[in-house]
């Protein structure tokens, strides 16, 4: 896995701000038969594997750890406030 820079000065501020732990990746369910991914910021969880990436704390849960391998994150600054992206998950078919 992969976060750019431009995403980890976005995601340091927001732990800082927020006086949180990590960046987590989770498992969010199925969409199309395919486990879906969810992000957000917050704790580690029981079944994380936790990593540092590119310095930013990230928790992973262990039932799609292996479909981050390949992810990027991306992240922008918008007049809404920082978004941010995967990149690299598999396709899904439907």
């Amino acid at each position: 896995m992969k976060i750019t820079d431009q995403a980890r000065d976005l995601l340091n501020q927001i732990l800082e701000d927020e006086d949180a732990g990590c960046l987590r990746l989770f498992f969010a369910g199925y969409g199309c038969g395919e486990p879906d991914i969810g992000m957000t910021i917050g704790e580690p969880e029981g079944d994380d594997e936790l990593h540092h990436i590119n310095s930013i704390p990230v928790a992973i849960d262990s039932r799609i750890a292996h479909m981050t391998e390949d992810l990027t994150i991306e992240g922008k600054q918008t007049m809404e406030g920082p978004k941010f992206q995967m990149l690299g998950l598999p396709e899904k078919d439907c």
